[in-house]
């Protein structure tokens, strides 16, 4: 088996350049199509995984997403190889990424954001309308690309509407990462479109704030905040948001997802005329999840196993890398 690193070349096509990223389930890298002198990206499946038939099941998925997708603000799949080890092979997207950008600890206006999330809220509309969600909206996974528009990459545990659940194997359905997580996906549903609102409600109030709007010192403790926890007033940190955007943002960060927006466009719609927001979303009571699941026995014990669960995972992911 040929190992992922800089200057092997698979399929005597994709020369790797350099490292991108690695992540729970893939590491991908960035090569050069020696045919073409295209930039492309490939992605591997973590080598500890390859025997799992949920790995190839992922990977086809992510393909069949890509090639449904057409959209300047979206990475293309290009084609999928069997080889060892399998790869996919993905249309390169120029940009920096949310996360780095924030790291190196540039301040975004109100303006930027409000601007950069209504049209990152338009091509959620448009994956919605082709029956995917992405369900891992971050700042990881989010690129600032040269026309500042906000780039999606990284499909990997996106939803396909009609495809069946795919779960590897030692792991649970309950994926995601917990700072961006909602309620939903925490009690271990698949997560939809309103999952995704709640999340770019999350990239608002972290791009503004510098910090998300629920933390903790573990992914526990941050779930737990998701399901209970009251978020800070942004207006407080950040005087210049207007309590019409704090509004918006409290709305799609609704515990229950019918109380959020019916859709990304709602919202973006929602960001371009924050004259006409509606500010009793500020005041709404959002009670805890929690005290609402304790009274039905079988809600509670989802919401404990699936605490379990993850528990489980970290401790399978800190083993592993032992």
């Amino acid at each position: 088996m040929v190992k992922p690193e800089v200057g092997a070349i698979f399929d005597n096509r994709f020369k790797i350049v350099s490292a991108l990223g690695q992540g729970g389930f893939a590491s991908t890298f960035l090569a050069e199509d020696v045919q073409t002198k295209d930039k492309v990206v490939l992605k591997f499946p973590d080598i500890n995984q390859l025997g799992d038939p949920a790995v190839y099941e992922r990977f086809k998925r992510e393909i069949a997403i890509g090639k449904l997708l057409n959209h300047p603000d979206l990475p293309r799949a290009l084609t999928y190889s069997e080889g060892n080890p399998p790869f996919l092979v993905i249309s390169y997207v120029e940009g920096e990424s949310i996360a780095a950008i924030m790291d190196g600890k540039r301040k975004f206006t109100v303006d930027e954001v409000v601007e950069m999330c209504c049209n990152l809220l338009e091509v959620l509309q448009y994956c919605h309308e082709k029956g995917i969600c992405h369900r891992d909206i971050k700042p990881e996974n989010l690129l600032i690309g040269s026309d500042g528009h906000i780039k999606i990459i990284d499909f990997g545990i996106a939803g396909m509407e009609g495809a069946a659940r795919v779960t590897y194997r030692g792991f649970s359905g309950l994926m995601g990462t917990p700072e961006y997580m909602s309620p939903e996906q925490i009690k271990g549903e698949r997560g939809g479109p309103k999952s995704d609102i709640y999340a770019v409600g999350c990239l608002i109030y972290h791009m503004l704030a510098d910090v998300p709007p629920f933390t903790g010192d573990n992914p526990l403790a941050i779930m737990y905040q998701h399901m209970t926890g009251d978020i800070k007033t942004l207006t407080h940190i950040r005087p210049d948001v207007s309590e019409q955007l704090w509004a918006v943002i409290k709305r799609s960060l609704r515990r229950r997802k019918d109380e959020r927006y019916n859709s990304a466009h709602e919202m973006a719609e929602d960001l371009r005329h924050l004259e006409s927001a509606d500010l009793s979303w500020i005041s709404k009571p959002d009670p805890p999840l929690a005290s609402v699941a304790s009274t039905n026995r079988s809600s509670w014990f989802i919401i404990v196993g699936s605490i379990i669960l993850v528990f489980i995972i970290i401790l399978a992911i800190v083993i592993t890398k032992k």
